[in-house]
């Protein structure tokens, strides 16, 4: 399996050269053609053409041209359908008509594959869509993020007052499902990023990069590609402080607009906790297959195979479409999550008590360990076996997770089992030890994984402790090595990521590019973001930034006994080794510098929200820790 990896990352990696190449040389599938113009001196100088029928992707890809192009150059592109005799220049948005006569239909793309292709007169933006047809509005599943079931996950906006046009309303639109094949999205959205030069970081107005000119055009050779990492679960919400305040005031329909406009969502993949108080109280009821000794609660007794048969059957009829997975439960597409409760409350059965007494010796010192794996993970592995007579291409997926977070010893895990171990990234920059472990356990499953390999990135920390306990931690920026880690997993072969927890709004936006296309600079994209941001506050505020990323990873300010082999105490390093008093006089200033300098009122605006998400945080979190 080694070996299949290795050439599998070889031709990942060639193909991802061929696309960079594409978008940053000018090699590609077609060489450049003459310029294409969108806009001439604020008028159009071209249509936007789709199907008389669109794909929802196509119907959203060519609103977001048309709202971008008027942004920038205040001329708005006709829509028309290709029922209709449209002459001039055409941009071709999805599938049609127009498409098929030159070659292009949508289903010969692969999943989240997409081309932007110019031909003369003629500008082509297409991928694979979902369709709206009856068949696929019964596909069952219910995914990880924001929607219990897949057709909540197409929510349903008034586009044009999100955009910011409320004058323009039309009624509501239905988006794309985050998970729903989007390919013209991909594509027009790349084309709007890349061409036009829009940036989009954040969901609000004042969080959105658009240039202003009064003519525009293009001009490239063809870029058909798909992104790098294929399930991209990080639906960030602003729920957490820093990314809330500095993207200031939202609507929740601005949030679902951001996630697509990121290219956030992608392949259909589920993986949680499965076995909770509300499906053990409501579906695993019979007696025989109750954990076994005192106050046992919300786990089952994983060594009776009544309970294997049980979940399997369930697995059975979720890819059969009988039945979809339980309230509570996450399966989508080809995979069905099986994961313990969250405590260790285990049977005491005499063969869970085996299984369980098997791995005494596999522990780590840390949080992640394998004291639980020979337990939990000859379960699992019982439960794929029977999935596996009937149903041979489809995936049990499951979490190496906390006490079972290494692989099992003695037997392998089977090959139709998608193993996610959760990884600590939040911590690589400082704590040796964890990250060491971490990759020990990492490396064992890339090692014997024969299914598709995910991952759960912690991003909690010290944020999470500091939200429970009322406290102000000290910002735990660290971009450049998350930018590492996220390469490493891409180079890996790692199909998707889940990221928990949320970062400042300025690495998450570069989390998602990277997730993209690996090739990109961070440096590159942080002093652009900071250059055409803030403008001419853009020096002090973009060495605030890095002194605190500095701060926040150099391993000595993390000094024992504050720092413990298997963690910090986070609360006692913040405001005495992070936030020093000469370091915070030093931040301070460069925020007044950045205050002083800003010109425009928005300028102001995105400088006063980064001080009041980031310094007042600071500055608060220090004054009360004296």
């Amino acid at each position: 399996m080694r070996h299949v990896r290795q050439l599998f990352t070889l031709v990942l990696c060639i193909i991802w050269a061929g696309g960079c190449a594409a978008l940053h040389e000018g090699n590609a599938v077609h060489t450049a053609g003459s310029p294409f113009s969108l806009t001439r001196d604020g008028t159009p100088a071209c249509t936007i053409v789709l199907s008389a029928n669109p794909t929802p992707a196509a119907r959203l890809a060519a609103l977001e041209l048309q709202f971008h192009v008027l942004k920038i150059t205040g001329a708005e592109l006709p829509i028309r359908t290709d029922s209709e005799n449209v002459t001039g220049s055409r941009v071709l948005i999805g599938e049609s008509a127009a498409t098929r006569a030159l070659g292009f239909k949508g289903l010969d793309f692969a999943p989240q594959e997409y081309l932007i292709a110019f031909r003369p007169d003629t500008l082509i933006l297409i991928g694979r869509d979902w369709e709206d047809t009856e068949a696929n509005r019964r596909e069952l599943g219910r995914p990880m993020c924001c929607g219990d079931t897949l057709d909540s996950t197409r929510q349903r906006i008034d586009y044009w007052k999100t955009a910011g046009l409320p004058e323009r309303s039309s009624g509501e639109l239905e988006l794309p499902g985050v998970y729903d094949d989007q390919g013209t999205c991909y594509a027009t959205y790349h084309f709007i990023e890349h061409f036009c030069n829009v940036r989009w970081y954040g969901p609000s107005e004042i969080s959105i990069l658009l240039p202003e000119q009064r003519t525009l055009v293009v001009k490239g050779a063809d870029i058909r590609r798909s992104p790098a990492l294929k399930d991209r679960d990080a639906l960030w919400s602003g729920n957490w402080p820093f990314m809330q305040k500095q993207w200031g005031p939202v609507t929740r329909p601005e949030v679902y607009l951001f996630w697509r406009r990121l290219r956030l969502g992608g392949e259909k993949w589920a993986g949680n906790h499965t076995f909770h108080k509300k499906t053990v109280e409501t579906i695993f009821t019979n007696p025989e297959y109750q954990a076994k000794g005192p106050g046992r609660g919300t786990q089952l007794c994983y060594s009776n195979p009544l309970l294997v048969e049980q979940v399997a059957q369930m697995a059975r009829d979720f890819f059969d479409s009988k039945n979809n997975a339980p309230e509570g439960w996450k399966a989508v597409g080809n995979y069905f999550a099986i994961v313990p409760d969250d405590n260790a409350k285990f049977c005491q059965c005499g063969q869970c008590t085996a299984l369980l007494d098997s791995g005494k010796n596999m522990g780590t010192g840390q949080f992640s360990s394998g004291t639980v794996s020979n337990y939990f993970f000859s379960f699992v592995n019982a439960v794929a076996r029977e999935v596996r007579k009937t149903h041979p291409d489809k995936y049990i997926a499951t979490l190496a997770y906390w006490d079972y977070a290494f692989p099992p010893r003695g037997f392998t895990i089977e090959p139709n089992v998608s193993i996610a171990p959760c990884l600590h990234t939040c911590m690589y920059a400082i704590h040796k030890e964890m990250r060491e472990n971490d990759m020990k356990l990492y490396h064992e499953w890339l090692q014997q994984a024969k299914a598709p390999m995910f991952l759960w990135n912690y991003y909690h920390h010290p944020m999470e402790p500091a939200l429970i306990d009322k406290w102000k931690c000290f910002p735990n920026i660290m971009v450049h090595t998350t930018a590492e880690s996220m390469r490493m997993f891409i180079r890996d072969g790692i199909r998707g990521i889940f990221i928990c927890g949320e970062q400042d709004m300025l690495e998450a936006y570069i989390i998602a590019k990277i997730w993209d296309d690996p090739t990109q600079d961070v440096d590159d994209m942080l002093h652009e973001f900071f250059t055409r941001y803030f403008g001419a506050s853009a020096k002090p505020m973009e060495k605030f930034y890095r002194n605190i990323e500095e701060i926040a990873c150099n391993p000595e300010n993390y000094p024992p006994p504050l720092y413990r082999r298997n963690g910090i105490d986070w609360k006692k390093v913040a405001w005495t080794h992070l936030g020093a008093e000469e370091r915070m006089k030093e931040l301070g200033a460069l925020m007044h510098r950045a205050q002083t300098l800003a010109q425009t009122e928005q300028e102001k605006q995105r400088v006063e929200l980064w001080c009041g998400a980031l310094w007042k945080w600071m500055e608060e979190g220090y004054n009360e820790s004296k």
